[in-house]
């Protein structure tokens, strides 16, 4: 299991690839979705994960992504993982009281006129990734070559923070779901939060919460974003060789993401002092 994807909403989706593309990254055209009212590009990296930017073409009022969208702006409002095994995620799911629906199907014809599908695992909360199972072939929907070369040099998702209401217990649900190790951090306690992590391999999951009452600057910009966006992914940081110092590019430019490029992955709690105290 390795993170897939995470997703950015945007108003429109020929301006989020110009920004993105002056930023240094190849965009490439996804194609449209069958499931939804949707059509995306891709930002597809080294690693396997990418970034996809999304638009709507109508209003549909079931979507949690568009409403976040609507009611508080561009920026990213999920992530997924990929597996080869959904029925057995949904069934540990349920195993432990997680709230997850599916399978759920999905589908979207590309540019070339090719059909894909999957199913979906999809949480109740956003504090979980939702799960992608592949019916068509993976590198159909998330394709390889040159398209994975940037001139910015990102080779792949470093770490995704998640802004959650209850770190402790967002980890416990982690490691209960996808039968993973998870560390604490005491250490973030100095900041006013509380921080778990979960190691997927070439991505860092960091679980973030404040602690209550906010008497922090990190504590209270944790909660805001909660009360704003709900649980959910807030920060990402992208792993560049060629980065000699880790950069935060402006929110102006990436449509309202929290965008990190760093070499070489960084203890959380240097993020927090360089970052979330700026």
């Amino acid at each position: 299991m390795q993170i897939d994807h995470v997703v950015v909403a945007v108003r429109n989706l020929a301006d989020a690839s110009r920004s993105y593309r002056a930023l240094g990254f190849n965009v490439v055209a996804g194609g449209a979705h069958g499931h939804a009212p949707t059509r995306n590009a891709l930002i597809v990296f080294d690693d396997g994960s990418f970034i996809e930017l999304i638009e709507w073409s109508a209003h549909s009022p079931a979507d949690r992504w568009q409403h976040i969208l609507e009611a508080d702006g561009e920026g990213l409002v999920d992530f997924a993982v990929s597996t080869q095994d959904l029925a057995g995620l949904l069934a540990r799911a349920q195993s432990h009281t997680i709230q997850m629906a599916g399978p759920i199907e999905g589908s979207r014809r590309t540019v070339e006129g090719f059909e894909l599908r999957w199913r979906v695992g999809w949480p109740a909360s956003r504090e979980l990734p939702f799960a992608c199972c592949d019916m068509t072939p993976r590198t159909a929907r998330v394709p390889d070559g040159d398209i994975r070369l940037h001139p910015n040099g990102v080779t792949g998702i470093d770490s995704i923070w998640v802004a959650v209401v209850d770190a402790p217990a967002s980890l416990r649900r982690y490691q209960q779901l996808f039968e993973i190790e998870g560390v604490c951090y005491p250490e973030a306690a100095a900041f006013g939060i509380y921080m778990g992590v979960v190691d997927f391999g070439a991505t860092e999951i960091v679980l973030i919460s404040g602690e209550a009452p906010a008497v922090t600057t990190v504590a209270t910009h944790v909660q805001n974003y909660v009360t704003r966006r709900g649980q959910g992914p807030s920060v990402l940081v992208l792993r560049s060789p060629m980065q000699l110092h880790p950069t935060n590019i402006d929110v102006a430019d990436t449509c309202g993401v929290a965008l990190r490029l760093c070499a070489d992955r960084e203890p959380p709690t240097s993020y927090l002092n360089s970052t979330l105290q700026d």
